[in-house]
């Protein structure tokens, strides 16, 4: 009985002590400022978090464009990030400007922040 609530008590401190060096997801985003009707462009996500473990990480990643999400990219215990520092890329073919929305959510902490950027037509 002792052994268990001593495995619990050391369970919750290390869960509590992962929780208070963490921080909330962020996202930062590249894309041109303008590309030409028809042109394929890349959209780059760079996710930050400090942890991506079983008991904490990113648990999703969205893009949307003109207020429809178009991508997201979901996490879990058995499927983390490859590293606490990624990114992603989306391609899109442009047919008019457009507005960039994303973020990053932690399973515990929440989202930091959310990127945003525009791209216009040439």
């Amino acid at each position: 009985m002792k052994k268990m609530i001593l495995l619990i008590v050391s369970a919750l401190f290390f869960l509590g002590a992962g929780s208070a060096l963490a921080n909330k997801a962020a996202v930062r985003m590249e894309a041109p400022a303008t590309a030409a009707q028809g042109e394929k462009i890349k959209i780059k996500l760079f996710i930050t978090h400090s942890a991506n473990n079983f008991f904490h990480h990113t648990k999703m990643v969205s893009l949307t464009i003109n207020g429809q999400e178009v991508t997201r990219w979901e996490f879990s215990p058995f499927n983390l990030p490859e590293a606490a520092d990624f990114s992603r890329t989306f391609e899109y073919v442009m047919t008019g400007p457009i507005t960039l929305e994303s973020a990053a959510f932690c399973n515990i902490h929440g989202s930091a922040n959310t990127a945003k950027a525009t791209v216009d037509l040439q």
